[in-house]
């Protein structure tokens, strides 16, 4: 009886020894997985990273590296240009993992940024998800949206995002965020940012009362297609606010805008530079 009972113990503990052999190793092996992933993207192998995740996913189910394993799947499908499975990928990732609260925020953002994208490219179906961000309680959902939807010219969206943006500029402290909403109100109102009255400017413009003017003329018409009225002390984020399509433009026609702020500061009340383009005539100026 004792043997039996010795043989029995000798064989559970041998199993036991198996399995946390095997565990231990299946912990390595999911690690070792994912870092191939992560290598993968680093080298933008896109589709092989998103392999290597999914490999995560389907054969360590219970790892903890699974949550992390869903989300960059859900980047490599967005860097590769799938959007719409990309942005089907994320909201998976938001209802499985609610308590991922880093890469949660990173999602919520490409949600956004996805709809937005699909939106301009005229696919209505994702405009609800862009109008519930900018409505949605957490202010970083909001702040993100707000600048995001200032690229579109639904008009619904674009005057839901600006009480937004105005928000940001008066509560918020953080430079690089309270620079992204001016560029944004500017991409959205070229004028949104220039003072209420003659006898007013703003509170960055008081070392210079300078106004810096922008006309565009369109097709050899004598009236300005596009007007912006701004303090000297935000020409730059002016500048800033253009695609950089429209910069490459200018650079083509030998204007360095990256150049055009410290050119800017050295000027008198004289005309900056006048911009022809067939017809077209873009005039800039300070005074």
């Amino acid at each position: 009886m004792i043997s039996l009972r010795l043989t029995i113990i000798t064989v559970l503990a041998a199993a036991l020894l198996a399995a946390c052999a095997a565990s231990a190793d299946e912990i390595g092996r999911d690690q070792e997985i994912f870092n191939q992933g992560k290598v993968l993207m680093f080298d933008k192998k896109w589709e092989d990273a998103r392999g290597a995740f999914q490999r995560v996913i389907q054969a360590f189910p219970n790892s903890s590296l699974v949550p992390q394993a869903h989300y960059f799947s859900a980047r490599c499908l967005q860097l590769q240009g799938k959007e719409v499975e990309a942005l089907r990928s994320y909201e998976q990732f938001l209802q499985r993992y609610p308590n991922e609260r880093y890469l949660q925020a990173e999602a919520r953002n490409a949600v956004v940024d996805l709809a937005v994208s699909l939106l301009e490219k005229g696919d209505g179906a994702y405009r609800n998800r862009i109008v519930s961000a900018l409505t949605d309680s957490r202010k970083d959902v909001r702040y993100f949206s707000a600048i995001r939807s200032s690229y579109l010219s639904d008009r619904k969206i674009t005057a839901m995002a600006i009480p937004i943006l105005r928000e940001i500029l008066d509560k918020e402290k953080e430079r690089d965020l309270v620079d992204r909403a001016k560029i944004a109100l500017l991409r959205l109102d070229p004028n949104a940012l220039a003072p209420e009255s003659p006898g007013q400017t703003k509170p960055e413009s008081r070392s210079d009362s300078r106004m810096f003017h922008i006309r565009v003329y369109e097709g050899g018409s004598s009236e300005p297609t596009v007007e912006v009225n701004l303090p000297l002390g935000f020409a730059q984020l002016a500048i800033m606010a253009l695609d950089e399509s429209k910069k490459q433009e200018l650079r083509k026609k030998g204007f360095n805008v990256d150049d055009l702020w410290e050119s800017i500061k050295r000027l008198g009340p004289t005309k900056i530079v006048e911009i022809r383009d067939g017809k077209d005539l873009v005039k800039i100026w300070i005074e």
